[in-house]
C-alpha cells in the first residue's frame, strides 16, 4: 500500500474527532509523522493579515516548542509570501534558509543542526500555513512526493479549520437568535408562528416558546386589529420585504403594544410559504415621541404665555417663534416676522447682527466687535451671552433692554438655532438711578458722621464707616475681628458681655448705653456704645453706634477736680479761722516762756524751735487761705537751692528721714526765681515727706535742680527709689482728698495744695513712675521767655 494511502487512512479518524483545534492538529501530527518516517514535526496556520490561528507541535523539546510559538505569534504582515520564497524544500543537516522572516530562518537553522528538516508551505482557504518535519536520516521519497504530501496536510488542515469555523458560525447564529433583545421569528403564510426566540416569547407575554406555538393561528392572533394582518401580507408580498413596518400587536393578556417589523418572504419552488425577520417593540419609543410632542406643545404654550419677550431662530436665521410679549415689546406682529430673517430690522441694527444671529454663527469676533459697548458678557448658562442697551425708539417709545441669547444644539452637539429673551427694565433702570442717588446720600451721611457706625450680621462685620475704623485703629474692615467683644479692652469685656446678654433678652431693642473702653493699637480709649436691630440680606443683624468720649471724660475729671479743689479752698478758709486763734495762743505763750528762760537756759533753744514751728504752722494755714482765696501775695527773688537746703535742714531730724539717704545735686548756676518763699517751702516739704513715706523711712532720695535756658525753665526733681505708683493711682494723684494712706495717716490734700501753689506760679508738676522703679516728681517753674530765635521756636512747635 502506498504512503499517501496509508497516510489518508491514518488521518481520516482524526478529521472526524470532536475536540479542540490545537489537540486535533496534534492528533493529525501523531498519525502523519510515523507514516512519513519523521522524528518530530509542527504545523502552524495564519489568517490573512498574520493573525495566528493554530500552532501545534509533536516531538519538539519544550524549549524548541516555546520558541516556535513565539515566532508564530509575531509573523510578518503576509506570512504566506515569505513561506513561498523558500518553497517545498528538504534542508540537510547544517543547512540554512532565507525567507526574509529572520526569526523563522534562525528557528529552522536550530532544527537543522543535526537533523534534516522538511519545510512545506501549506495552503488553506483563508490564509497560509507551514509544516516543519525533522528526520534523523534522509527520507526516501519518490519524485514529487513532498508537494503531494504537503497538499494532503494542507487539505486536512483546511478541513479542520473550516469545520471549526462552521461550528463557530453556527454557534454565533444560535447565540444571536437566543440572545437578541428583539423578536426573531419564522411564520407560515397562514398565520402561525413556526419559530420564535426567547425575546419574542417575552414580548408577547408567554411563558415559553411551546406555549406560544401551541396557540392556533398564533401569528394572526398577535395583531390587535385582525385586518392589519391582511394589510401586512399585501405589503410584504408586493416587494418581497418590508422595513420598519409599524403595526399594533397585543400581548397574551390583551395589552396593546406597537411594533416595527423588518421581514422578507420565504419561498419554496417559487411560492410564498411564510415570512421571517425581526420585530421590535417600539412602544416605549412611541410613548416617548408622544411625550416629546406633548412637551413641545407645552413649551410652545409656555413661551407664548411668558411675560418676557422671547423669539427663536433656526440655523438659517429664520424666525420660527415670536411670542405675544415680543409683539407687545417691539410692536411687530408675528405674522410679519415668522419665517423671515428680519430680526435685525426690528431692533434697528446692521443686517444679520442680532445677538441670536451671531450666536447661531458662533462668531465670537463679531460678537465682541458689535456688542462690546453694550456690556457684553457670558451668561452663567452654557453657550449663552448677555448684553444690555438703550433703544431710543422701540415700539413707539425709548426702552432700556436686557437681552440674552443661547445656542440650541442637536444631540450631536451641532448648533441648530438660537433663542433670545428680552427683558424691558426701563422702569427698573429709573428706580436703580433713584436708589443709587438715595444710597449715595445715605452713605455720605454715614461716612460724614463723627460717630462710628458698623453693621454685624451675627457672624462678622458687613459694613463700617471710616470713623468706626479710625476709632479702633483699623485701615479696612478686613482687620475687624469676628465680634465687637474682640475690639474691647480687657477690663471692659466682662461688662460688655453682660450688656450684650441683656440686649438679647430684650430682643435687641434697648436704649441702654454701654460705657467702657476700646482698643486702638496698643492703647485704650473711653467709648459709649448703642445698638439697634436691623435686617441684612434676609437675616437679623445689629447696627452699632460708637462714640469716643475720652475728651469728655477728661473734661469731666477736670471738672470734678476743680470742684474738689474749690471744696478744699472753702475747707482751708474755715480752717484758717479755727486754727489761727490756737496757734496765736501757742505763739504768745512760747514767747513768754522764752523770755522767762533766758538765752543761757538749755531749754531756750527748745522754746525758740516751738516759736519757729508755730510760725511755720501759721504760714501753712495762711497758704491754705491764700489757695482758697486765690490771692496774689507779694513775691520775692529766691535762690531755690537755698530754699531747698534750708527746708531739708529744718526736717532732717524728723523720724521719717533718719534712715533715708538724701543725695543733693544742685545746679550752681541756677538763676533767681520770683515767688512766694513760704509756699514753695510747703511744696518742697510735702514732696520730701511723701517720698520718705513711700520708701517707708529707708532708702535713697535724690534732690536735684537744673536750669534749662533754651526752654526758659527751672526743674526741681524729687526722685525716690520706692515701689513706684500704679497707673490707676497716678491718674488721680493730684485729686483733693484722694489718698492711699491708711485712715488717719493723711487727708489727701497735700499734693492737691502743692499742685495749686505751683499753678499759681505758672508752673506744673510732672510725674514719672513705674511699678517697682520708684517715682520722680518734677516741679517745673518758668524763668521767662525761652532764649531761642523765632525760627527755632517755629521748628520746635512743628516738630
Amino acid at each position: 500500500m502506498g504512503i499517501l494511502k496509508r497516510l489518508s487512512l491514518a488521518c481520516a479518524p482524526v478529521l472526524a474527532r470532536q475536540t479542540t483545534l490545537a489537540r486535533q492538529v496534534r492528533l493529525l501530527l501523531a498519525e502523519a509523522l510515523p507514516e512519513l518516517g519523521a522524528k518530530s514535526g509542527a504545523i502552524c496556520a495564519w489568517e490573512r493579515g498574520g493573525a495566528l490561528t493554530v500552532c501545534s507541535s509533536r516531538g519538539f523539546s519544550p524549549e524548541l516548542a516555546n520558541r516556535l510559538r513565539r515566532t508564530a505569534q509575531t509573523p510578518p504582515a503576509c506570512p504566506g509570501e515569505h513561506l513561498g520564497r523558500v518553497g517545498w524544500r528538504l534542508i540537510k543537516a547544517g543547512g540554512r534558509i532565507d525567507s526574509g522572516w529572520p526569526e523563522l530562518d534562525r528557528l529552522v537553522g536550530v532544527m537543522a543542526t543535526q537533523d534534516q528538516v522538511a519545510f512545506w508551505p501549506l495552503g488553506w482557504i483563508d490564509g497560509a500555513g507551514l509544516a516543519l518535519v525533522s528526520f534523523s536520516k534522509p527520507p526516501r521519497w519518490p519524485a514529487g512526493f513532498a508537494q503531494t504530501a504537503a497538499s494532503f496536510l494542507g487539505l486536512a488542515l483546511s478541513n479542520i479549520l473550516l469545520q471549526r469555523r462552521a461550528e463557530s458560525r453556527y454557534e454565533d447564529y444560535r447565540r444571536i437568535f437566543q440572545n437578541s433583545q428583539d423578536m426573531v421569528y419564522l411564520s407560515s403564510r397562514h398565520g402561525r408562528w413556526l419559530k420564535v426566540n426567547p425575546a419574542g416569547v417575552r414580548m408577547l407575554g408567554y411563558e415559553s416558546e411551546e406555549e406560544l406555538l401551541s396557540v392556533p393561528d398564533s401569528a394572526q392572533a398577535a395583531y390587535l386589529n385582525p385586518e392589519d394582518r391582511k394589510a401586512f401580507m399585501d405589503a410584504i408580498e408586493k416587494d418581497g420585504f418590508v422595513k420598519d413596518y409599524e403595526v399594533a400587536f397585543k400581548k397574551k393578556d390583551g395589552t396593546p403594544i406597537v411594533v416595527s417589523i423588518t421581514s422578507q418572504v420565504r419561498r419554496e419552488e417559487g411560492q410564498v410559504v411564510g415570512y421571517e425577520g425581526i420585530i421590535k417593540d417600539i412602544t416605549p419609543r412611541k410613548q416617548a415621541q408622544a411625550q416629546a410632542e406633548r412637551e413641545r406643545w407645552l413649551i410652545a404654550s409656555i413661551l407664548e404665555a411668558m411675560p418676557v419677550a422671547v423669539f427663536v431662530v433656526d440655523q438659517h436665521h429664520r424666525v420660527i417663534h415670536w411670542n405675544r410679549a415680543c409683539e407687545e415689546l417691539t410692536g411687530t406682529a408675528k405674522e410679519q416676522i415668522l419665517g423671515t430673517t428680519d430680526t435685525w430690522q426690528v431692533f434697528k441694527r446692521p443686517p444679520m447682527v442680532s445677538l441670536a444671529d451671531l450666536v447661531v454663527e458662533n462668531d465670537l469676533e463679531r460678537l465682541n466687535e458689535i456688542y462690546a459697548s453694550e456690556r457684553l458678557r457670558r451668561s452663567p448658562i452654557a453657550d449663552a451671552w448677555e448684553a444690555e442697551a438703550h433703544f431710543p425708539d422701540l415700539g413707539g417709545r425709548p426702552k432700556d433692554l436686557f437681552f440674552t441669547a443661547a445656542a440650541l444644539r442637536d444631540p450631536e452637539g451641532d448648533i441648530v438655532g438660537a433663542v433670545e429673551a428680552i427683558l424691558d427694565f426701563t422702569d427698573l433702570k429709573a428706580l436703580e438711578c433713584q436708589l443709587a442717588e438715595s444710597e449715595a446720600l445715605y452713605r455720605t451721611l454715614v461716612e460724614a458722621n463723627r460717630e462710628g457706625i458698623a453693621l454685624h450680621d451675627g457672624e462678622r462685620f458687613t459694613f463700617a464707616n471710616r470713623q468706626f475704623l479710625d476709632l479702633f485703629g483699623m485701615d479696612s474692615l478686613m482687620q475687624a475681628k469676628g465680634d465687637l467683644l474682640e475690639l474691647m479692652a480687657a477690663g471692659s469685656q466682662r461688662s460688655y458681655l453682660e450688656w450684650s446678654r441683656r440686649l438679647l433678652e430684650e430682643g435687641g431693642a434697648s436704649s441702654e448705653v454701654f460705657e467702657g473702653q476700646g482698643k486702638r493699637g496698643d492703647s485704650v480709649f473711653d467709648l459709649e456704645l448703642t445698638a439697634a436691630p436691623a435686617a441684612y440680606q434676609g437675616k437679623r443683624a445689629m447696627l452699632y453706634t460708637v462714640r469716643d468720649v475720652s475728651y469728655r471724660k477728661r473734661m469731666e475729671e477736670q471738672l470734678i477736680r476743680s470742684e474738689r479743689l474749690a471744696a478744699t479752698g472753702k475747707l482751708a478758709f474755715d480752717i484758717a479761722h479755727e486754727v489761727n486763734n490756737p496757734l496765736g495762743g501757742i505763739l504768745t505763750y512760747a514767747h513768754l516762756m522764752a523770755e522767762d528762760l533766758g538765752e543761757e537756759n538749755p531749754l531756750f533753744a527748745t522754746a525758740e524751735k516751738i516759736i519757729k514751728l508755730t510760725n511755720r504752722c501759721k504760714i501753712i494755714v495762711r497758704g491754705l487761705l491764700d489757695f482758697a482765696r486765690e490771692d496774689a501775695p507779694s513775691k520775692e527773688a529766691l535762690d531755690l537751692n537755698q530754699v531747698l537746703t534750708e527746708m531739708v535742714g529744718l526736717i532732717e531730724g524728723h523720724i521719717i528721714l533718719r534712715n533715708v539717704e538724701v543725695v543733693r545735686d544742685l545746679d550752681p548756676h541756677l538763676p533767681q526765681f520770683y515767688g512766694h518763699r513760704s509756699k514753695l517751702e510747703q511744696v518742697f516739704l510735702n514732696m520730701v515727706i511723701n517720698a520718705a513715706e513711700a520708701m517707708e523711712g529707708k532708702g535713697r532720695l535724690e534732690l536735684s535742680t537744673r536750669h534749662l535756658p533754651q526752654e526758659g525753665e527751672i526743674r526741681v526733681v524729687f526722685r525716690d527709689h520706692g515701689p513706684g505708683i500704679p497707673e490707676e493711682v497716678a491718674r488721680r494723684i493730684f485729686e483733693p482728698f484722694f489718698t492711699t494712706k491708711a485712715r488717719g495717716r493723711g487727708t489727701g490734700l497735700g499734693l492737691a495744695i502743692s499742685h495749686g501753689i505751683i499753678k499759681q506760679h505758672e508752673g506744673r508738676i510732672e510725674l514719672e513712675t513705674a511699678p517697682g522703679k520708684g517715682a520722680a516728681f518734677t516741679v517745673v517753674l518758668p524763668t521767662g521767655r525761652p532764649l531761642i530765635s523765632p525760627l527755632e521756636n517755629h521748628q520746635r512747635q512743628a516738630g
